[in-house]
């Protein structure tokens, strides 16, 4: 895990004790809304990551998302969602003290390129598929799924344990259940989240619903399976393109070296489709056609291969590479891919 980010001058918060419950032992990191903290429970001893905001008082949106996040963690309670133990407020600033992991972010393990032994992608795809299916029946989208929010923490067998991390762009169907309802923390036409891995209306700021994260999930299990994302390029202009108006690549063509089950390129035909109408309506279906799909026997890791579970600990501040990882908030790409994006949706309604 990169420390970059680390502060110059000596940190007031390290040696802390918060709320009468957290000692910050040391500085891990900062992402682009948080500084987070290794800080052990005085009521149980175990280590947590806590989570420091690091906006500024003014900052409404950054402070929203940073409570929305926290919100939506403590209310999901699943084994494959990253586990929130307490939330509060230091120095004026929120923090959220979360479950402490080691191991890493499912990009990592997918960085060369190599896509996972079939048997390892269905356990990791039916744990991240059952963590957003519980999701979505409590009215929870994730609006940012992709290999870098999915962390891998090795249990005894030396199999991952999936966690799904960072809901800070987490949209709650049900108004009442936002925790910062009144508050814009983003804008009609805006375009948010990853385009590697953004469905066609995200792309265009159009309303999202569940069947956002269908698409995306769609785009990291084609991962899984081929090594690299459905639709790359060299722009951002370029990738989202591809997902507006490309077809779903055939897994067979990029993996000739494997049989591919019909099944399977149908769930990524129907995950990845279009149209959001066309697509399974939530994770859970996504997740039952998985469990239909004819798949070989998960094989146990060797302890070379167990290792690269190990080696990290998480917070939400992996280091990312230009173009695969850059998650963005902009007005779009220009002005010609909204209207060309605009016409395709006409079209395919006729």
């Amino acid at each position: 895990m990169s420390n970059a980010g680390r502060p110059s001058a000596p940190d007031p918060l390290l040696g802390r004790v918060i709320d009468e419950r957290w000692t910050i032992e040391s500085f891990l990191g900062r992402g682009a809304v948080g500084s987070v903290y290794l800080a052990a429970d005085l009521q149980g001893g175990k280590k947590v990551a806590l989570k420091v905001w690091n906006g500024r008082a003014l900052d409404t949106q950054s402070r929203g998302r940073f409570a929305r996040e926290a919100t939506a963690l403590r209310t999901l309670r699943h084994p494959n969602i990253v586990d929130v133990q307490g939330y509060g407020m230091v120095d004026e600033l929120p923090y959220v003290a979360m479950e402490y992991l080691q191991g890493q972010t499912l990009e990592a393990l997918l960085a060369n390129g190599e896509p996972l032994e079939s048997g390892l992608a269905v356990h990791v795809a039916q744990q991240f598929l059952s963590a957003l299916a519980y999701a979505h029946q409590a009215g929870v989208v994730h609006r940012d799924l992709k290999p870098d929010n999915v962390y891998l923490a090795a249990n005894a067998a030396g199999l991952p344990t999936v966690k799904i991390l960072d809901y800070g762009l987490a949209k709650f169907l049900s108004p009442d259940d936002d925790p910062v309802k009144g508050v814009a923390l983003t804008m009609t036409g805006v375009m948010m989240g990853t385009p590697l891995y953004m469905p066609p209306e995200q792309a265009s700021g159009k309303k999202v619903d569940l069947r956002v994260d269908v698409y995306s999930a769609g785009c990291v299990l084609f991962e899984l399976w081929s090594g690299q994302p459905p639709f790359l390029g060299e722009s951002h202009g370029e990738i989202l393109r591809g997902h507006m108006l490309s077809p779903v690549p055939k897994l067979a063509q990029l993996r000739s070296d494997v049989s591919v089950a019909p099944a399977l390129q149908a769930l990524f035909d129907k995950a990845m489709a279009k149209q959001p109408h066309q697509r399974f309506a939530d994770a859970g279906q996504m997740l039952a056609a998985l469990q239909a799909v004819p798949k070989p026997a998960l094989r146990p890791k060797t302890t070379a291969q167990r290792d690269d579970f190990r080696t990290t600990a998480v917070t939400d501040v992996t280091p990312r590479k230009p173009v695969k990882d850059n998650s963005l908030l902009f007005a779009g790409v220009a002005a010609a891919l909204l209207v060309v994006a605009a016409l395709l949706f006409v079209l395919l309604r006729h």
